[in-house]
Order: structure tokens, then C-alpha cells, then sequence
């Protein structure tokens, strides 16, 4: 690798040869690469040949005004840093380089430490400038790409209530199953918005109260042990952005307040300070628990429930959309094996609609995720062995009688759960993962004993 192409590079444009020459030799120990010149002609022609990033520039030149130039070197490098170096200080030549395109000002004479401390500061803002323009790629990248599969049958409702909160700034509530898409529901509402910001997640679930209040408030130095720092928390890090609370139904009842309070001022209080910092974000929330349920039973606060519940998406689980699940598979194999021609024949496709699913769209993924991986240089998928228990499909592939097949689907979970466990040997990791539930959902809903 060629280390001096890497180093940013540094165009002096000065007839001053002293000056030039003590400067380049200053820099050019500070991992940069420099380029002098005593004329706006040789200095364009730099320019022409090579990719400037800060460039150096006097007022006053043998052949012309250093304004004059500017415009022209930003045509030949447009994110070039121009730091404007002049004998003749005053406000009217300070403007008039800041108008003409100069990024900062110089006033000769000036100390080498001085030059340096503002050589740096362009490095950092072209850094920044690199850094947001990738975040604005990938956005709109995926939201170009930002697509909801199913969006027919018991999905078309869904699709438009998505439409409606991507316009709006309201608060969200999606409900659903766990594995039933909530969190790529929220995502595709924040990437069709108008939000440049990022999209975060925290799940209230899977932290002690105390942590999830730092995560998402931020804390002030010295506000516990260990807090050596400021520390900024999610909503605050997502400014013009969207955060999604997921497994809200699990956050602490002093949580639930101070959350009530961020959503009717749109302000935080960090964990340790007195002083309230404004915000603007877009607050989502998800859940699978019954949130009324918790509300009767005085676990989940109802102003909250009010306030966060003015938009309501309530996602069907994917045995009450089996019609989708072609589209998915087929969408999931060209995100994981995008240069492959993969297909389920047709017989496990038919498997894969009578299959009840309980670990719903996550569930779908994890079993193609494995088929791919199974299928090794082939691109053809055998699903049905990864399918765990009966699907209810006789040997001959015909789907079993109605009689025969209708059940309590709670009922119809349960002994799919049971036959999964006891398949895995009791081994509540390996049937959560086959599954593609969480541990705790699998605990929670695994038959007494």
C-alpha cells in the first residue's frame, strides 16, 4: 500500500517562499502531504492534478486575488478546505473570503501552532461531512429497498396504517407476537418518513431498570459509580431520528413516568442533573404483552398507554397470514443469498403452509437462514427437515382432513412446544433457537410439568 496517496494533502498558495517553505516543513511531519505554490497559476494547475483536501491561500498573489481563485479550486476538489491567509486584516476582507468560499480565516503573521490547530479542525469537519453523507447513502439506500411483504390480504390494513405514521410525528404502538415483525414494522416507518436521523433500539426487556435509565436518559458525571464522564442516553443520540422501546410492557413503573414526561415536553433529564435538554425524536414503542391486562393489574401506567397508543398497529401472527409466507421466503433468500437462484420446491413449500409457525416470521427466517446453509452449492432448499414435529401433511403430500386438523391454537402451540423440547432432549437453548423464539418466551409458554 502506498502510505503517501493515504496522508491528506495540503496546498500552500503563497508568493511568500519563506513562509511556504517553513510551513511545509512544519506539516509535513504531522502525517500530512504537502504541495506549495507562489502563484494562482501553478497553484490551479495542483489543483488539476491532484485531490486537495485544505488548501492554503493568500489574498494577495503575483497574478491575482485569492478570491478570485476560490470558486475555481472548488471546481477542480468541491470538498477542498480553504483556510484564507491575509496581511491585510479587516471585516470586509474576513466576508468577502467566506463568501467567495473559504472555510476559515488567517491574519499573518501567525504561529505554526496556529495553523495547525485549524488544519485540524478541517480535517474533523471533512471527517463529519464523509461520516453523514455515508448515513445518507445507507438511508436511502435502504429505503429505497424499504419494502413490506404481504401487503394484500390481512397485511393491506397494515400497510396503510404504516403510510399514515410515516407522515405523521405521532407517537406509535405496535402489538403483535414475538417473531411477528414489530421491529421491521418500526423501521419501515422511520425509513419512508421524513426523518434524517438514525433509527435505534433498546429492548426493555433485556436490562435491569437502572441501565435502561441511563441508556436512554444519559447521566452526568459523577451520578453514580463508575460515571466518569457525560454520557449522552439514546434520545438524545437519536436527534432527528426515531427510537423503538421495545418490549415496553416490561419497563419500571419510574420509567413509565419519566418516559410520560419526555413525550408531553419533549425534554430530558439525564440521571444526575438538574438541567432538562430539549429533544427531537420520534418515539415508538412495541410490545407482546396484553398492556390492558397490566393496566387492571396496576403494572403499566394508563396515561402512558394513552399517550403512547394514538397510532395502533396490531400485526397478525404468520399462521393467519400463510398466504405471505412464498413472499417471504422469497425475500429472505434474495437478502441471504443475493447472487444465488435458490428456490423451495414444491413439496416443502406445501410443508412450510401447514406448519402452524409459533415462532411466527422470526421463526421463517431461521429455518431459510439454515436451509441455505444446508444447501451448500446447490440451490435447491429442503426445508421440511428442519421443520420440527408433524406439519400436517400425510406421506402422500394431501393436507390432512379438517376434522383431523382443527384445534385450539393455544392448544396446537402448546403440543408443538412440548414435541420441540422433548425432540432437543430438554434442551431449552437448542428449541428456542429452532424455534426462533427467545429463551424467556420459550420458558414462559413451555407445558407445566
Amino acid at each position: 500500500m502506498n502510505t503517501e496517496t493515504a496522508k491528506p494533502t495540503v496546498l500552500i498558495i503563497d508568493d511568500d517562499r519563506l513562509l511556504c517553505e517553513m510551513a511545509s516543513e512544519f506539516l509535513s511531519g504531522a502525517a500530512l502531504k504537502v504541495l506549495t505554490a507562489h502563484t494562482g497559476r501553478e497553484g490551479l494547475a495542483l489543483c488539476s492534478q491532484n485531490h486537495i483536501d485544505i488548501v492554503l491561500l493568500d489574498q494577495k498573489l503575483p497574478d491575482g486575488e485569492g478570491y478570485d481563485l476560490c470558486p475555481r479550486i472548488i471546481n477542480f476538489s468541491e470538498n477542498a478546505k480553504i483556510i484564507f491567509i491575509t496581511a491585510f486584516p479587516s471585516f470586509k476582507n474576513a466576508l468577502k473570503a467566506i463568501e467567495s468560499g473559504a472555510f476559515s480565516y488567517l491574519t499573518k503573521p501567525f504561529e505554526l501552532k496556529e495553523l495547525k490547530l485549524a488544519i485540524d479542525k478541517c480535517l474533523r469537519v471533512s471527517e463529519l461531512e464523509k461520516a453523514e453523507a455515508s448515513l445518507h447513502y445507507q438511508h436511502d439506500k435502504e429505503a429505497g429497498s424499504s419494502a413490506l411483504v404481504g401487503e394484500k390480504g390481512s397485511m393491506a390494513s397494515i400497510s396503510k396504517l404504516i403510510e399514515t405514521a410515516a407522515k405523521s410525528e405521532a407517537p406509535v404502538l405496535i402489538t403483535g407476537e414475538t417473531g411477528s415483525g414489530k421491529s421491521r414494522i418500526a423501521k419501515l416507518i422511520h425509513m419512508r418518513g421524513n426523518r434524517r436521523g438514525p433509527f435505534m433500539v433498546i429492548n426493555c426487556a433485556a436490562l435491569p431498570e437502572n441501565l435502561i435509565e441511563s441508556e436512554l436518559f444519559g447521566y452526568e458525571k459523577g451520578a453514580f459509580s463508575g460515571a466518569h464522564t457525560v454520557k449522552k442516553g439514546l434520545l438524545e443520540i437519536a436527534e432527528n431520528g426515531s427510537i423503538l422501546l421495545d418490549e415496553i410492557g416490561e419497563m419500571g413503573f419510574h420509567l413509565q413516568a419519566k418516559l410520560l414526561g419526555v413525550l408531553d415536553d419533549m425534554q430530558v433529564r439525564r440521571v444526575g442533573g438538574v438541567i432538562s435538554h430539549p429533544v427531537q425524536v420520534r418515539i415508538m414503542a412495541a410490545t407482546n404483552s396484553a398492556l390492558d391486562a397490566k393496566i387492571k393489574n396496576r403494572e403499566f401506567r394508563e396515561d402512558l398507554y394513552y399517550r403512547l397508543n394514538v397510532l395502533r398497529l396490531q400485526l397478525p401472527p404468520l399462521r393467519d397470514r400463510k398466504e405471505d409466507i412464498p413472499g417471504l421466503t422469497k425475500a429472505f433468500l434474495a437478502e441471504m443469498a443475493p447472487q444465488r437462484k435458490m428456490m423451495v420446491n414444491d413439496a416443502d413449500l406445501k410443508e412450510m403452509l401447514f406448519y402452524p409457525w409459533p415462532g411466527n416470521v422470526r421463526e421463517l427466517r431461521n429455518v431459510i437462514e439454515r436451509a441455505v446453509i444446508h444447501a451448500g452449492e446447490g440451490n435447491e432448499l429442503h426445508v421440511s427437515p428442519l421443520l420440527p414435529g408433524q406439519t400436517g401433511i400425510h406421506k402422500d403430500g394431501e393436507p390432512l382432513s379438517v376434522a383431523e386438523t382443527i384445534l385450539p391454537l393455544a392448544e396446537m402451540e402448546r403440543r408443538h412446544i412440548d414435541m420441540a423440547i422433548k425432540k432437543f432432549h430438554q434442551n431449552y437453548t437448542r428449541t428456542a433457537k429452532a424455534l426462533g423464539i427467545s429463551l424467556n418466551t420459550l420458558k414462559k409458554k413451555a407445558p407445566k410439568s
